[in-house]
């Protein structure tokens, strides 16, 4: 009697073999990157080290080498990962240029409350900002983004001007408008105050209408000279 071979399972191909691991590491690079975020929200540049980053991730220290070559490396991947969140929230509103001040008013208040729903995003700026004052490659990641971010303001500020015949300095207004904005992120993440996200997006509101009074204020002077 002829044995019975018991069925073959058919080989699997290497495709789907090749997807998997293409899937694991990148899910394995990006808990590596959202560990460094939160351990420099957390401890700041000088306390983030591998071993909290990979404690953090719940990966092996030896996937820092693997996917990113050094520690550097994963710390400018995670800081360009913060950039590209902020400039989503400053690209909003994009649709509803044809009013421009309504778009001020609606970035700003994305960008706050975005870093609301994580905080710890906020907090590892402040962390990469102090770490960019020794590291070229990470202060020009940070000069970029707020180029293009007072860039973006400014123009907004253009726009509106020119709706209404306004002689107003739009580039400095994007600069204010970004400074303020970011002064009143550090009040409120020092938590010294009873100043809220409503405080801040309030105060940001009165500088954009502080900034278009004033120029309806000098085209009135102009009109009466």
């Amino acid at each position: 009697m002829d044995r019975e071979h018991p069925t073959e399972r058919p080989a699997e191909s290497a495709e789907p073999q090749q997807n998997r691991r293409q899937v694991s590491a990148a899910a394995s690079k990006d808990k590596l990157i959202e560990a460094t975020i939160l351990c420099m929200a957390n401890y700041g540049p000088a306390g983030v080290s591998i071993e909290r980053i990979t404690d953090a991730a719940g990966v092996s220290r030896g996937l820092v080498r693997h996917h990113f070559g050094s520690k550097r490396q994963l710390l400018l991947e995670a800081f360009l990962r913060l950039a590209d969140e902020e400039r989503a929230a400053f690209a909003a509103g994009s649709e509803a240029d044809d009013d421009p001040v309504a778009t001020l008013r609606a970035i700003v208040a994305t960008e706050y409350h975005q870093e609301l729903a994580a905080p710890e995003r906020a907090h590892a700026w402040f962390g990469f900002w102090q770490a960019a004052l020794g590291d070229p490659e990470l202060k020009e990641i940070n000069e970029r983004v707020y180029a293009e971010e007072r860039e973006r303001y400014a123009e907004l500020f253009r726009k509106a001007a020119r709706r209404e015949g306004l002689d107003i300095d739009s580039r400095q207004a994007g600069i204010g408008l970004v400074a303020l904005a970011d002064g009143a992120w550090v009040e409120l993440l020092m938590a010294a105050t009873d100043f809220s996200v409503d405080d801040a997006l309030a105060l940001c509101d009165d500088y954009i209408d502080m900034v278009l009074e004033r120029g309806r204020s000098d085209r009135g002077e102009a009109a009466g000279a």
